[in-house]
Formats: C-alpha cells, sequence, structure tokens
C-alpha cells in the first residue's frame, strides 16, 4: 500500500437466479407470433423506415406550435400591463 495507490474494493457481481415474467412473457409472444405469421420461424419487425423521423418532426411541430403560443399570451399581457400603468399614470 503506498501513499499514492488508492484502495479498490472488490466489486460483488451478484448473477441473477429468479423467474423473468416479463422475459418470458415476451418469448411466449415472439413464438407464437412466428407459429402464425412464418412458417420458417423468423420474427419480423413492425418499425418501417422513416417512423423516428416523422415522429422526430411531430415532436418539433408540437413544440413550434406550444412556443409560438406562449408567446403570443406573453406579448398580450405585457400589452395589458402598459395600459394599465398607462391610464393609472394618466389619471395622475
Amino acid at each position: 500500500m503506498g501513499f499514492f495507490k488508492l484502495y479498490k474494493p472488490r466489486t460483488y457481481n451478484y448473477r441473477y437466479i429468479y423467474y423473468d415474467p416479463k422475459k418470458e412473457a415476451q418469448k411466449e409472444r415472439e413464438e407464437k407470433f412466428a407459429e402464425k405469421n412464418d412458417e420458417n420461424g423468423e420474427f419480423k419487425t413492425s418499425i418501417k423506415r422513416g417512423t423516428f423521423r416523422e415522429q422526430r418532426d411531430q415532436r418539433n411541430r408540437a413544440y413550434r406550435d406550444n412556443a409560438r403560443q406562449s408567446n403570443i399570451r406573453l406579448v398580450i399581457i405585457i400589452a395589458v400591463l402598459f395600459l394599465i400603468a398607462y391610464f393609472i399614470l394618466r389619471s395622475i
């Protein structure tokens, strides 16, 4: 043990031995799907090309719409506050 060498504790690598119901259910669904739709048992995913891009574009569009609405609300509130301040200062 040196002055500049720090002690590194051993890590405990526990291997799980329990039953995982999610994994088992997924296996059963895959097998059932393979039996119904494909004779050779190959599992085909349902993700189509471009779906992630479309979802990203929808999120961006929704974000822009929300930002635009909040900016319009902010401008209206500021205008109302200026009008109130103008009438208060005018009456003095």
